[in-house]
C-alpha cells in the first residue's frame, strides 16, 4: 500500500489520521507483520487491525544467476501478480533494474515484468 492508501484503509475502519504513521513505521520500517508487533498501539486496536487486515510481503518465487554472473529475482505479491528485480554485473559496476510495478511498458529483453501488460 501507499501512504495515502493506508490512510484511507485506517480512515475507512474509523481509527485517527495519527494511526496512519504509527502502522507505516511498523510496517515498512520495523518489517512488522503481526500486528501483536506493534507494542506502541493499544491491544485492542491490535486485536481489532488483527481480525480486519493481513500484513504479508512479497517472495522470491525463483531466482536464477546466468553464466555471465547477472541475477533475476521473481517477485510474487499476495495478489498473484509477478515483478521481475533484475542485477547486471559488469567490471567496474554494476546495472540493477528493480520492478516498481506489474507489468511494463518498456519492454526490455532480459525482463519478465517487461513481458507483460502494465497492470499498476
Amino acid at each position: 500500500l501507499s501512504r495515502e492508501e493506508l490512510a484511507a484503509a485506517v480512515a475507512a475502519v474509523g481509527e485517527k489520521p495519527f494511526r496512519t504513521k504509527q502502522l507505516w513505521h511498523w510496517i515498512y520500517h520495523q518489517g512488522a507483520t503481526d500486528f501483536a508487533q506493534m507494542t506502541t498501539l493499544a491491544k485492542p486496536l491490535r486485536e481489532k487491525l488483527a481480525e480486519i487486515f493481513e500484513v504479508r510481503k512479497p517472495v522470491v518465487s525463483r531466482e536464477q544467476t546466468s553464466s555471465d554472473r547477472t541475477r533475476k529475482w521473481l517477485i510474487k505479491f499476495a495478489d498473484g501478480n509477478e515483478a521481475e528485480t533484475v542485477y547486471i554485473p559488469e567490471d567496474d559496476r554494476g546495472a540493477i533494474c528493480i520492478s516498481s510495478q506489474v507489468g511494463c511498458t518498456l519492454t526490455c529483453t532480459f525482463c519478465h515484468t517487461g513481458t507483460q501488460k502494465l497492470v499498476r
